[in-house]
């Protein structure tokens, strides 16, 4: 009985980790993400979106469908996104 314990104790978080890493970043996370735009907003210190090269760095979340898409390829229509974020430098 004990060993089956302890390897309960083991085996339960280790799939609680392997879990929580299938999932989603959960927006806004200011201590992680640096935002360009939420909601409709383009946020300070920002004023438009980067063009070029800049816009590889930049992730597009539609919360519709809970997936985020590489903004080199997004034309316009930032109004379909929820936030437009990159991880923090």
């Amino acid at each position: 009985m004990g060993a089956n314990w302890i390897r309960a104790m083991i085996f339960v978080p280790a799939i609680g980790l392997a879990l929580s890493g299938c999932f989603g970043a959960e927006h806004p996370d200011y201590s992680r993400y640096e935002y360009l735009y939420i909601d409709g907003a383009i946020q300070p210190p920002y004023k438009e979106f980067p063009t070029g090269n800049a816009r590889a760095d930049w992730k597009c979340f539609d919360q519709r469908v809970d997936r985020a898409f590489d903004c080199t390829f997004v034309r316009g229509g930032w109004q379909y996104y929820q936030y437009i974020y990159r991880p923090r430098r």
